[in-house]
């Protein structure tokens, strides 16, 4: 017997007017709903909406097991999720009134609030995408902004709330224009990714949604805004928006080759910082050869500051590029040269008499593979 058909038996358990039958109600309503999300059943999910009505007339009142506010809850998110599939503005409107609801029962100080305040944020984000309304707009951004405020550094929903807030001030910026929205946006797009590192289920989404901010932010004038208030390239580099993933991080790459042009002119420490960030987002949204790229960038940042940290990373990259450059390949003694001098690099920083020994290794191996007459024989001598 499926877990559906139990619920139903418990629910026939209780009748009208017996004890439990809120219980037995919202838990049968509770378990169409997931199977609804599992097969799609649009069946499943009306009836689980009826249900969670009944159930919710049954709770009048809050108790201590908060069962009127959870109930409040999900039919909220029922409603919302057939607005997702069949789009009647109806079932929007009715989940944010009931989240309005939920609100109300978690006044300041209640350990529930953070919650309500970012469900109801979220809900009113959905009503502005479709009717473009400003009120609906501020009201989302201010409750986020309550919601983050009870979301600390350290707290596990932190990064949730960061993610909303930044992609609610985005689509903000596309539909209402206001820059110093789209600014915060990426602000908070990159503190959100750093409380997503590598591995995270989130990180994936959370480093496309920055990276759609960080291009809208170049994107914003004529001249092509840089993150640190100054412009960078042709406009036409971005007059094509990107669809796919792989677009996406060929048009960061591109702007982050533009910063280095930019920088190799200038020698501003902003635009080197901007290319690497830039070209390690697009390495990330798998670019290929982004790493080489990243690497040099790194380098010459390395040459500039002397930071440690840069030139492991350096080296790190370099290796990673080394492993797809195997015996034959035509990159290899390039490779091989590069990561030779990094190492060098390095023992001069630290004198790790194994990074002296493994960079003479690499320089022999690549002086074995180049011609006479290439570019780096001499230096690899």
């Amino acid at each position: 017997m499926d877990d559906v058909s139990c619920k139903r038996e418990e629910l026939e358990r209780c009748p009208t007017g017996r004890d439990g039958r809120d219980a037995a109600l919202f838990e049968l309503a509770k378990t169409l709903y997931e199977r609804s999300v599992q097969e799609r059943k649009i069946s499943d999910l009306n009836e689980a909406i009826t249900l969670f009505r009944d159930a919710l007339e049954l709770r009048p009142v809050e108790n201590e097991k908060h069962d009127r506010s959870t109930s409040l809850h999900y039919l909220a998110l029922s409603l919302s999720y057939r607005y997702d599939r069949l789009g009647a503005v109806n079932d929007l409107e009715e989940a944010i009134s009931l989240r309005r609801a939920a609100l109300e029962l978690h006044p300041p100080g209640h350990p529930h609030r953070d919650v309500s305040l970012h469900n109801l944020a979220c809900s009113l984000r959905r009503k502005f995408v479709k009717q473009a309304r400003i009120s609906d707009f501020q009201e989302a951004i201010q409750l986020a902004h309550a919601a983050l405020e009870l979301r600390p550094t350290g707290h596990p929903k932190r990064p949730v709330t960061l993610r909303q807030l930044a992609f609610s001030l985005s689509i903000g910026y596309d539909k209402l224009g206001v820059v110093h929205r789209l600014e915060e946006a990426v602000l908070l797009g990159r503190e959100a990714l750093k409380l997503c590192p590598p591995g995270h289920p989130e990180r994936g989404v959370v480093l496309y949604n920055l990276a759609c901010c960080l291009r809208r932010a170049f994107q914003q004038q004529a001249g092509i805004a840089g993150l640190h208030g100054t412009y960078v390239c042709d406009p036409t580099v971005l007059a094509a928006d990107p669809t796919t993933k792989v677009e996406l991080a060929s048009s960061l790459f591109e702007l982050s080759q533009h910063l280095w042009d930019r920088f190799q002119k200038r020698a501003m420490t902003t635009d080197l910082d901007d290319a690497i960030s830039l070209a390690t987002y697009a390495l990330e949204l798998r670019l290929p050869l982004g790493d080489v790229s990243v690497a040099a960038y790194l380098r010459t940042r390395f040459r500039t500051r002397h930071d440690i940290v840069d030139l492991n990373e350096v080296i790190t990259l370099y290796r990673h590029t080394l492993r797809f450059c195997p015996a034959g390949h035509p990159n290899r003694a390039s490779s091989l040269h590069v990561l030779a001098h990094c190492l060098a690099d390095r023992f001069r920083e630290q004198l790790a008499t194994a990074d002296l020994d493994e960079a003479i290794a690499f320089e022999q191996e690549a002086l074995q593979l180049f011609v006479r007459g290439a570019p780096d024989y001499h230096a690899s001598r």
